[in-house]
């Protein structure tokens, strides 16, 4: 082949390479092209998407700001109106009755083992609590201070004022080896301190307890409920003539929601701190006493620890309750020192609603032989109501009467009594600290019917009627 033959096959060569390495490099070039092309499709997919979303979002804004404008338009004429307000204050007075049920059905006072409370005058928490290092032992203090004046006007005697300490009590309670708890009450009314209480109390159970030693009455709510968280100033002249101050013995009691059953076996009425051969003690002696909450659930039984009825208490609740006592052979009924029979029968009825409530209770009882040497049968009845009328403020009434034995000879006429009064409560939603004035009228002669004299009852000596009593009194819990 000539030189001129390869350079033509030469350049041909070049050239085709050359064009073949252009025809690839426009097909990379053409595949790149593609492949951002499907990128910018992917991205205008991710951008109409999220375009979706703001304009969802925004819609959304939207719809926000007209609720929060409608909700701003209602709140400026009806936000807070009465109807919410109450139903505000009704929340939290459940709230409020919930904790307070804890603490009254348990003894949440107390740090430990909880159990339902066997003495209703113990429900309420103590603030101050000692305990040991590892928690076994635990004491709890609380106290009561009552301070009055009184003012007497008697158609036989002087008038007379006076200021009196009329509650003065140290409580001690708390638990012991866990289901051990004990109480103990250190009692100045008289002017000098005395135990007044002491038991002790093995729960087997939350719901079955047994209490033994010497504690107060619980046949009537009246006495059984601590004169700070009674509506009037003391209790009634015809609760002192029937319902025992205090027992000395063993004491079971059985709870169930709507039931309380309290069985004891004592040495009988006005046979405390005896000794074993004491003739005031009776032969035998037997109590039995049962609460129903006829009307209400569980969560009222708190609602009866006083007896005062809030306004917002919640529906209405009824509690109805009795008690039997039968002792045989005492020596203390009789002066003459002669062996005596005794029986009491009680029944009560306690009603709370909204802001107001009514209390009634029937008392007979059967002596033989009486402090007259005669066989007797007595009777006496109590009704009481308040109602708040201001948001410190209640009012409340009582009349009771007491029914002697016609056949007495000399101590048998009715001996009647009216209450009125006023109470103040700085702590609307606490019985802590109450103030009350009220005015006790009394319609017969003291010394011709069975009623005893006694400065807790307001009642003195009187051979006459229309005995007239005043008394401005302050309690004071802590």
């Amino acid at each position: 082949m000539g030189t001129a033959h390869r350079l033509v096959a030469i350049l041909f060569i070049g050239t085709t390479t050359a064009v073949s390495a252009a025809q690839d490099d426009l097909d990379d070039l053409q595949r790149r092209l593609a492949e951002l092309e499907a990128e910018q499709a992917k991205s205008r997919q991710t951008i109409d998407a999220l375009r979706t979303e703001v304009d969802t979002s925004q819609t959304t804004i939207e719809g926000l700001r007209t609720e929060v404008d409608t909700l701003r338009a209602e709140s400026d004429d009806n936000w807070l109106t009465e109807q919410r307000a109450e139903e505000i204050r009704a929340l939290v007075g459940d709230v409020l009755a919930d904790a307070d049920v804890r603490a009254s059905l348990l003894q949440s006072g107390v740090p430990g083992p909880q159990h339902r409370s066997v003495f209703p005058n113990l429900a309420y928490d103590s603030q101050f609590v000692l305990q040991s290092h590892d928690g076994a032992f635990k004491l709890a203090i609380d106290g009561l201070i009552n301070t009055r004046y009184v003012y007497n006007r008697r158609g036989d005697a002087e008038d007379r004022g006076r200021f009196e300490m009329s509650a003065v009590r140290i409580n001690f309670r708390g638990h012991v080896f866990e289901d051990w708890t004990y109480w103990v009450r250190l009692n100045f009314d008289d002017g000098t301190g005395f135990f007044d209480t002491a038991v002790g109390i093995y729960h087997f159970n939350e719901d079955v307890n047994i209490a033994f030693g010497q504690f107060p009455s619980l046949m009537t709510r009246e006495n059984s409920t601590t004169i700070d968280k009674l509506q009037t100033g003391e209790v009634s002249p015809t609760n002192s003539v029937f319902d025992p101050q205090a027992f000395q013995g063993a004491l079971l009691s059985l709870h169930s929601e709507k039931l309380v059953f309290r069985g004891l076996v004592s040495n009988g009425v006005a046979a405390v701190s005896n000794e074993f051969d004491d003739p005031g003690n009776a032969d035998y002696a037997l109590t039995g006493m049962l609460s129903w909450m006829a009307i209400g659930d569980e969560g009222d039984w708190n609602r009866f620890l006083n007896f005062t009825s809030r306004p917002g208490s919640g529906d209405p609740a009824l509690l109805l309750g009795g008690a039997i006592h039968w002792q045989q052979g005492s020596e203390n009924i009789d002066p003459a020192g002669r062996e005596s029979d005794l029986f009491l029968a009680i029944a009560e009825a306690s009603f709370e609603a909204d802001g107001w409530n009514l209390y009634g209770s029937f008392n007979y009882r059967y002596t033989d032989p009486s402090s007259e040497g005669i066989e007797a049968n007595d009777y006496g009845f109590v009704l009481q109501g308040g109602a708040w009328v201001a948001e410190h403020v209640e009012l409340y009434s009582r009349f009771d009467m007491t029914i002697p034995d016609s056949d007495r000879p000399t101590m048998g006429d009715e001996f009647k009594t009216l209450t009125g009064g006023v109470a103040y409560y700085p702590f609307p939603s606490s019985d802590n600290i109450k103030f009350l004035a009220e005015v006790l009228y009394m319609f017969d002669a003291q010394s011709a019917s069975i009623v005893q004299p006694s400065r807790f009852t307001g009642v003195a000596p009187s051979d006459e009627g229309d005995q007239l009593v005043l008394r401005f009194q302050a309690n004071l819990r802590w």
